[in-house]
């Protein structure tokens, strides 16, 4: 099923897998290995129906980060499964491609996994004027964030893709805290995410150049401490 099929904010009955690590965007890409029985259900289920699910992201406990609280965001990311391999064991090697974000209003069941009727969240568009302004300086901010990392990576790719998908992909790509990519999803505005998105990478970059300067201070040798 294709968004082009679903209305403007359409309401539907969608399942949820929460994960505590994982923040989904549209236009994106997650593959995901799925172990857990009643997870195993639920994508055999998906498959056998309209092959969506949706990921949300669980709040941590923030007494205690390393315990995990039930209890998840509302807005999370919904996607496709393009690719699905089962395993001889009966586990699952997906792909999910992101369509939409939506918003929880109800779960209908926890067990043996959650079913929830959703709203489905728009993806409003800035003008013309600013996408012209603020696209090539999220390629260059970019660019200089992980050109080390990713020395491999074809950066001209990112000239070809639309306005959302390059926003989109690039909050899914940094490494920040799942707290800040949550707000990032949870902006219906476009252009608000990506000028908010534009002043993470400016701090990365700041603190990157900060830490550029005393690579001269780091031992050659990785033994040396």
């Amino acid at each position: 099923m294709s968004l082009s099929q679903f209305g403007e904010s359409e309401i539907i009955r969608l399942p949820i897998f929460p994960l505590p690590n994982v923040v989904f965007f549209p236009n994106t890409i997650l593959p995901l290995h799925i172990f857990e029985s009643r997870y195993r259900q639920m994508v055999g289920d998906a498959m056998d129906s309209d092959r969506l699910i949706g990921m949300v992201l669980l709040k941590q406990n923030l007494e205690n980060p390393e315990v995990k609280g039930g209890d998840s965001f509302e807005v999370g990311g919904m996607g496709r499964i393009t690719r699905c391999q089962e395993q001889e064991d009966g586990k699952y090697d997906i792909l999910l491609t992101g369509r939409s974000r939506f918003r929880i209003l109800k779960f209908e069941r926890m067990a043996p996994y959650r079913i929830a009727r959703v709203q489905l969240l728009e993806e409003h568009d800035p003008a013309p004027a600013v996408v012209d302004e603020v696209t090539p300086r999220l390629i260059a901010a970019f660019k200089e964030t992980i050109h080390r990392q990713a020395a491999d990576f074809d950066f001209n790719l990112l000239d070809e893709l639309d306005f959302a998908t390059l926003v989109n992909s690039i909050c899914s790509s940094l490494d920040i805290d799942d707290h800040s990519k949550q707000e990032l999803l949870e902006m219906n505005d476009l252009g608000e995410r990506a000028r908010n998105l534009l002043t993470i990478l400016s701090h990365l970059l700041l603190r990157k150049r900060m830490v550029s300067r005393f690579d001269h201070l780091r031992p050659r040798d990785p033994s040396v401490n």
